[in-house]
């Protein structure tokens, strides 16, 4: 039976906490420091054994508190991994993004031309 993202979240976060060497403490006032909410070393020990459900912003800020992206805690890919991940993702948006802006680019010259065309044809006909 597959891993269900609540208990890989739990262990992936055991296994990075413990891998930066932060105590269940640590990361709570961590993630309270993030949140401005107190999530204490118990609510970190709950979370950890499965019995305490993350919301998505305990869990965003417990990745920060890591050096992690949230990715991280919920596969089991390496944290370099999610990252190259996310990064891709990013460069594919970004450059969807600067393929439209070079078709408006073009699009904006095509008008210039244009319009300069029309301009002369007008001051060639005796407009000012």
């Amino acid at each position: 039976m597959p891993e269900t993202p609540k208990a890989m979240f739990a262990r992936r976060l055991r296994e990075e906490r413990k891998a930066a060497g932060l105590t269940q403490v640590g990361v709570g006032e961590l993630i309270s420091r993030r949140l401005g909410v107190t999530i204490d070393g118990t609510a970190v020990t709950r979370i950890e054994r499965g019995e305490r459900s993350v919301k998505l912003e305990e869990a965003v800020a417990a990745a920060q508190a890591l050096g992690v992206p949230l990715a991280a805690l919920v596969s089991d890919e390496a944290p370099e991994v999610a990252r190259l991940s996310e990064l891709k993702a990013a460069l594919r948006q970004q450059e969807g993004r600067a393929a439209t802006a070079h078709a408006e680019i073009l699009q904006a010259q095509a008008a210039m031309v244009h319009i300069e065309q029309e301009i002369e044809q007008l001051e060639a006909a005796g407009g000012s």
